[in-house]
């Protein structure tokens, strides 16, 4: 069945190339091409859609009012903004109501391979047997108020360093967690950091979000007695950290390169879902691993029908995290399965996890191994033995941080 996109934009010979450009994908695609926002939600009024891919400075109905107005009536539809508009309030307008944002001019390729890519994360977390699992869990933790505040303050034109910081303050415990993980080798700070302005000064708002938001999830479900998962919040620090390091030594863009940094803090975060809600039936995965001798994924979906990072896209999905983020999770042990065409988040976390389990070995956690395959075809292999040069670096530090 044709996938159904809508594109929007107001300039008569910027749709009419988007459309040329397109052309070769009609065969797969069912698209419709629309001079406005007004035209836009007439058209959304006759027939559903899949996606919509919209300019923003429109007249009448901008960019973030049409999204904000899908977002209320057809919230299943995923939304990408293509613009070329530079103001910085208008596009934090749109942050909400968008699931992707691409700059004007954007690649013909590119597009598809976005849009391809969603298409692919969308069929996953819309998998049946993995609904059916999470509608079964008692404990799904919420998204953190601290998380939210942060979130709103900064869709704000207004937002400084000091009003984050001060939001962060808020919360003593949380504070504390956040100095104690700054402070860590791993992030390569200059000075010893003591207080959270330092802090965000340093390591930018959204990493202060993303150490926030992990912090909370690992401190809300910790409780779990399951010995075995008493590295996870260690390893998931290490390989948040070496995700950051090769997408900086890629010299990635910052969002990139912030998306690859969350994405690794929260890549297992479905582990504690699953251990949490489920827990005499994962502690029994758990003890299994060794006789079986087969990777945990493969023992989760044996067992639940889905795995850990499937489980993991799912609630961040929910959350509302950022596609880049949300793909890297879902994918980390299966980066093929993706659609990435280019150095991404998913390509980051995968290799990052895969270092992190050479650097640190654990018979009772066997991880897939390196998909050298695709990392030839996107032109990366030969750059993976400076990633773990960089690594092997960077975990040096760490392990002599207390």
């Amino acid at each position: 069945m044709s996938k159904r996109i809508l594109f929007v934009d107001d300039e008569p010979m910027l749709l009419s190339g988007l459309e040329r450009s397109l052309r070769g994908m009609r065969n797969e695609w069912d698209m419709e091409f629309a001079p406005g926002g007004r035209q836009a939600l007439e058209a959304l009024a006759r027939a559903p859609f899949d996606v919509v891919v919209t300019d923003m400075r429109m007249p009448e109905i901008d960019g973030a009012q049409l999204l904000e107005q899908i977002k209320a009536k057809y919230p299943r539809i995923m939304r990408f903004v293509l613009s070329g508009q530079s103001d910085r309030e208008t596009i934090l307008r749109s942050i909400g109501p968008t699931h992707q944002y691409l700059s004007k001019p954007c690649d013909p390729e590119e597009l598809k391979q976005k849009i391809a890519q969603a298409f692919a994360l969308r069929e996953l977390l819309e998998n049946p047997t993995l609904k059916e699992i999470v509608s079964r869990m008692d404990t799904v933790p919420s998204l953190p108020s601290l998380y939210v505040r942060l979130t709103e303050a900064l869709s704000q034109s207004d937002v400084t360093v000091a009003k984050i910081a001060s939001i962060i303050k808020q919360d003593m415990g949380m504070t504390s967690k956040v100095l104690q993980l700054v402070n860590s080798a791993f992030f390569a700070l200059p000075c010893h950091i003591s207080s959270p302005h330092q802090a965000v000064s340093l390591l930018g708002i959204d990493n202060i979000r993303a150490v926030v938001l992990s912090v909370h999830v690992f401190s809300e479900l910790e409780g779990n007695p399951n010995p075995k998962l008493a590295a996870l919040w260690p390893r998931s620090l290490t390989t948040g950290a070496f995700a950051r390091a090769i997408a900086r030594s890629e010299r990635s863009p910052q969002r990139l390169e912030d998306d690859s940094f969350a994405a690794g803090l929260l890549h297992d975060v479905g582990r504690l879902v699953l251990a949490s809600a489920c827990r005499e039936q994962y502690a029994q995965v758990l003890e299994s691993l060794p006789q079986d001798k087969i990777t945990l994924a493969q023992a989760e979906l044996q067992t639940f029908g889905c795995t850990h990072a499937e489980v993991g896209a799912y609630l961040l999905g929910l959350w509302g995290l950022p596609d880049p983020v949300v793909q890297a999770v879902a994918w980390h042990h299966a980066p093929s399965r993706s659609g990435v065409s280019t150095f991404s988040p998913v390509v980051a976390v995968h290799v990052a996890v895969d270092f992190d389990h050479r650097l640190h070995p654990d018979p009772e956690n066997e991880v897939p191994p390196l998909d050298e395959s695709l990392l030839a075809r996107l032109g990366l292999l030969e750059r993976t033995a400076h990633w773990w040069g960089i690594c092997q670096e960077l975990n040096a530090g760490g392990e002599h941080n207390d």
